[in-house]
């Protein structure tokens, strides 16, 4: 384990090594004004998949055409 380092170069190398940093991209960051935010609410459903819209329109779509037999139907193969 390496010694930690209070210093933003550290943090860089840590984040460069970080296998689950391609996962980012997968989500929706709010920003306030200009910034983006850093998110920690316990109490959230969390950051937003980029691909929700896509998932509740087919959803609703299902929903119209199947009734209730959409929800038996899997259109989506998640990564």
């Amino acid at each position: 384990m390496e010694k930690f380092e209070n210093n933003k170069d550290f943090a860089a190398e840590l984040d460069a090594k970080d296998p689950l940093a391609t996962w980012r991209n997968q989500f929706l960051f709010p920003s306030i004004g200009r910034d983006r935010s850093i998110y920690f609410c316990g109490n959230s459903l969390g950051l937003q998949p980029k691909a929700t819209a896509e998932f509740i329109q087919q959803e609703l779509e299902d929903w119209s055409k199947l009734g209730v037999e959409g929800h038996m139907t899997r259109h989506f193969n998640i990564k």
